[in-house]
């Protein structure tokens, strides 16, 4: 297989999940693209992450993860309060509303998961993923591209 058709495959496959699950979010109020149900899902996960833990968790940068933070918390899904043990940081939690909108985001990932997956055998996820780590091994490793 040509070098050029693997970075081909990976961007179609992401353009076809994002079309996939742009009408599902926008239909649940979210926008695909700012976080908001990444954020979602992994505070369902675990409530009670300081901005910090849960940009890094999410793969967000702090002033994207504050933006998504405001809209969230404008439309009553999160809510912050100030950390016991810092006087600087904040914990972010999901309010009751935002566990019901997590729950179902969560409902739509494990959609398009279980869709993705569709006549993969155990062993062929497996090697799937671990080719997938290696690429992203690969990406995560350079400073930038030599030409």
């Amino acid at each position: 297989m040509d070098k050029s058709e693997i970075r081909s495959l990976l961007f179609q496959l992401d353009r076809a999940r994002r079309r996939l699950m742009q009408p599902y979010f926008t239909a649940l109020g979210l926008p695909l693209g700012q976080g908001q149900p990444r954020i979602l899902t992994r505070l369902l996960e675990g409530d009670g992450l300081t901005q910090r833990a849960l940009a890094q968790a999410c793969g967000l940068d702090a002033a994207t993860l504050s933006r998504a933070l405001d809209r969230l918390e404008e439309a009553g899904l999160i809510a912050r309060e100030s950390h016991p043990d810092s006087r600087r940081a904040y914990l972010v939690r999901l309010t009751e509303a935002g566990r019901d909108k997590a729950e179902a985001v969560r409902s739509g990932f494990k959609a398009v998961e279980d869709t993705l997956c569709r006549g993969f055998s155990d062993r062929e996820l497996e090697d799937l993923g671990e080719d997938l780590r290696r690429l992203l091994t690969n990406l995560e490793g350079c400073e930038g591209l030599e030409l």
